[in-house]
């Protein structure tokens, strides 16, 4: 394989949040099995500063530009509300001046292998010999459609996605009910946008095994795979691990609904049952662009200490006594479930935090199905240091046997083989 080109709707690196991880853990499988092959990344730029971080494994990156305002109002009324055609995010990231650039460098060049990441890029489908390839990331309209019933707990369901749409409908877009109709619509748009794309690729990616499953049997396609985060555990460490008993964090970038909805109901919801039982307990609401309603939870609740963006993720959350998961709703494998079970930090979350994920509760990690559960599974692991030690001990083999670079490097094998 001499060629390969990864189109990806934001820089896939640095890696400082969980897609983005998944995004270098794909270009730096595709190296390892083909070293000789040049990787040609044609991205929209999210971040201008974050260029200079370009791996070494993409031999070149060429910058995408998105639609004006212009082409994005018109996409939306002619293509999304009128015509039902495409998602709002497609809609938003369509260009057919970026679609041209596209299909020209695909026939120019004659890559053997496109990829395309997510279906907000779909769009940009152009013919030519290679195998194509769309990473769906996982089920945008399942996610979607569930934040309808935690709806009272999102400061705003579009996330980050909402700076893409044109000022005077983003204003619109900010009241909550146009909000929760937009949200419905969306989610009925992506449930017949993802089904309709599938069929023009030769392979489709998950990050979830089980949705890939659940998938290849709703569309029937034929090669349809989970690959999962790649995670390398910490050593086995000896003796009781350090940690600092009071202290237990939440982490994740904290623009996106089910992050933000989750630190919103866990403080009001979870947090003041455990501080009056440990008053000397901190929570940490770690990651990069806390919302208004995330960055006044800290002067609402005490306690709570909203961080922002961190140099190292991995120091701040590794001597906690645990990392909290209350979420409401999403897809897919939780990558920072992965990672802080990975360096030995116990976790605590409920059914859809552990979605995807076979460990078993009360030995690997816990997960509840109440607040009552919660809120006694945390206490029990900041004051019980033997069942701290046993939880963290057995999450790192849990991650070792199950999500290790040759564990999730197979399927990855078979779509480049």
């Amino acid at each position: 394989m001499n060629k390969i080109v990864f189109i990806t709707n934001r820089l896939p690196f640095p890696g400082t949040d969980g897609r983005k991880n998944m995004l270098l853990q794909y270009i730096r499988h595709m190296k390892e099995i083909y070293p000789e092959s040049e990787i040609v990344n044609l991205s929209f730029v999210d971040e201008p500063k974050d260029l200079e971080h370009r791996p070494k494994e993409i031999g070149r990156l060429i910058r995408l530009s998105l639609p004006g305002m212009a082409e994005k109002i018109y996409n939306i009324f002619v293509h999304s509300l009128i015509r039902r055609r495409w998602p709002l995010q497609v809609s938003v990231y369509y260009s057919r001046k970026t679609h041209r650039q596209i299909r020209d460098f695909i026939r120019k060049e004659s890559p053997d292998f496109v990829m395309y990441d997510m279906v907000r890029v779909a769009e940009y489908w152009s013919d030519g010999k290679g195998r194509k390839v769309l990473s769906y990331d996982d089920l945008l309209s399942l996610r979607y459609r569930r934040q309808l019933d935690w709806f009272q707990y999102i400061p705003s369901v579009l996330g980050g996605f909402s700076n893409k749409l044109p000022r005077s409908l983003k204003r619109f877009a900010d009241l909550k009910f146009v909000q929760k109709w937009l949200i419905a619509f969306e989610s009925g748009m992506l449930a017949r946008y993802e089904k309709k794309v599938a069929p023009l690729f030769d392979h489709l990616i998950f990050t979830s095994p089980a949705e890939a499953h659940h998938f290849r049997k709703a569309t029937r396609h034929e090669s349809c795979h989970g690959i999962p985060m790649k995670v390398e555990p910490d050593a086995q460490p000896k003796g009781s691990r350090r940690y600092d008993k009071n202290k237990l964090v939440f982490v994740g970038k904290m623009d996106i609904p089910h992050n933000s909805s989750a630190a919103v109901y866990f403080c009001e919801r979870i947090w003041p049952q455990i501080k009056r039982q440990m008053p000397a307990a901190v929570f940490y609401i770690v990651g990069k662009s806390p919302t208004a309603e995330v960055r006044r939870l800290q002067d609402e609740y005490p306690g709570v200490v909203v961080t922002g963006e961190v140099d190292d993720v991995k120091r701040v959350v590794s001597d906690s006594a645990l990392m909290i998961a209350p979420l409401l709703f999403g897809t897919g494998i939780k990558t920072k479930i992965l990672e802080a079970m990975s360096w030995g930090v116990p976790v605590v979350t409920n059914r859809i935090g552990s979605e995807g994920l076979d460990a078993n509760h009360g030995e690997e990690l816990f997960v509840c199905d109440s607040e009552e559960e919660m809120v006694r599974d945390v206490l029990l692991l900041m004051g019980d240091r033997e069942t701290n030690d046993s939880i963290s001990g057995n999450s790192i083999r849990y991650v070792t046997r199950r999500f290790s670079g040759s564990a999730t490097r197979q399927n990855m094998e078979l779509i480049l083989s």
